[in-house]
């Protein structure tokens, strides 16, 4: 049986936190993204590639770069 501790991630800090909701974030989005990829080369449906775009430029607009913050846009 495996130890399930070994793969936990504490969070004690905001920061852990948000850097956890993003690498999980980014796990999610970088595989639907590569789903679409394999649906644009398979297809040639140009509109599998501007999801996948859209996604990226979505992704990029909620992580502060100069700062090292999640910055969730309001909806």
């Amino acid at each position: 049986m495996p130890n399930h501790s070994d793969k936990s991630r504490v969070c004690e800090t905001k920061q852990q936190l948000e850097e956890l909701i993003m690498d999980i974030t980014s796990h999610d989005l970088n595989l639907q993204m590569q789903q679409l990829i394999a649906e644009y080369k398979r297809t040639g449906n140009d509109s599998y590639r501007l999801d996948a775009e859209c996604l990226k430029a979505e992704f990029d607009s909620w992580w502060n770069d100069d700062e090292v913050l999640f910055e969730p846009t309001e909806l």
